[in-house]
């Protein structure tokens, strides 16, 4: 491999893109490229933009010099070189923080590089005996000979509740079995899931599974995805049934943990459909904020009650 490209890229992005001494320059450029590229796309709108165009990704913009690519990216953007030059920046800025989430980190089972959700779907059903949560996920392998996922879940235990009774059931309905079970806290779980043959770079699989809380068992008002890693899609639709008296259902689209407890912007509420039902769907959401929604029970009925009594449930769920 050629020595200017060893010199130019750091051991991380090196073990990022999978280049090593042996690996050919067209080879480690190839790497190199895809694994840019792939950081590139996790970026929302004009930075992934501004990242391609920064670091010559797509043939169109592989100007030899950069004042080239900046000119290129101001009339891409219909702004002056000077914004352009700040958007790529800003966009650099946003890779490096991706980078650092992603980064290997030795025997850690979350080296976020390893998978990403291409979508992820739930059907959420709040008027059976049970609250159950129907969840479809379509993983895509970033490297080759990928053979497990985890799915991670967070169920709050609300104050004065059992904590070690406290717990949600999970069944694979297809795509995988579950390898092992870990509970770190009172109200975190993971479940190792192996899938039945090994994924190849690029290739998706789905997995279905069902997750469902005990009828006596009291819960928060809220579900939600909180992506830890690359997310293009989630789906959500909640069939709240004629039984529960919401006073207020609100859309979190993309707001910080710390308020998705209380949340209750106006411009966010959602209507039910004739059906009792709502829809909510994102693309490209953002690492680390809170998607889903939140509600409230009506003032004659408690948070608090079971959940055959027609309680709502809360699964936040962590993908990880």
């Amino acid at each position: 491999m050629a020595s200017d490209l060893l010199e130019r890229t750091g051991p991380t992005l090196r073990a990022l893109s999978g280049i090593d001494d042996s690996t050919s320059e067209n080879e480690a450029r190839r790497r190199l490229v895809t694994y840019l590229s792939d950081l590139a796309d996790e970026l929302p709108g004009d930075l992934r933009t501004a990242l391609r165009a920064g670091l010559a990704l797509d043939e169109d913009v592989q100007y030899r010099f950069l004042e080239a690519r900046m000119h290129w990216l101001a009339a891409k953007l219909d702004r002056d070189v000077r914004t352009a030059r700040r958007r790529v920046d800003e966009a650099i800025r946003s890779a490096e923080t991706l980078r650092a989430i992603s980064a290997p980190s030795g025997d850690d089972d979350y080296a976020n590089d390893s998978w990403y959700l291409e979508r992820f779907r739930t059907l959420l059903y709040l008027d059976g005996a049970r609250p159950t949560a129907i969840e479809e996920r379509k993983v895509v392998a970033r490297h080759d000979s990928l053979a497990e996922i985890i799915i991670s879940t967070s169920i709050p235990c609300p104050a004065g509740a059992d904590r070690e009774r406290h717990h949600a059931d999970l069944t694979i309905l297809y795509g995988g079995s579950i390898a092992r079970i870990e509970r770190p806290s009172k109200t975190y779980f993971r479940y190792f899931i192996r899938l039945p043959q090994l994924l190849k770079r690029g290739q998706s699989h789905e997995i279905g599974v069902s997750v469902t809380l005990p009828a006596d068992q009291p819960i928060n008002p809220r579900y939600a995805l909180q992506p830890l890693r690359r997310c293009d899609e989630f789906d959500l639709r909640i069939r709240f049934g004629a039984r529960n008296r919401l006073s207020g259902v609100w859309n979190l689209a993309g707001v910080p943990r710390g308020m998705a407890d209380d949340f209750t912007a106006a411009g966010a509420r959602v209507d039910l459909d004739e059906a009792g039902e709502i829809h909510l769907n994102y693309q490209r959401l953002l690492v680390g904020l809170v998607y889903g929604a939140r509600w409230e029970m009506g003032s004659s009925t408690s948070a608090a009650v079971s959940a055959g009594a027609g309680a709502p449930a809360v699964v936040t769920r962590v993908s990880r």
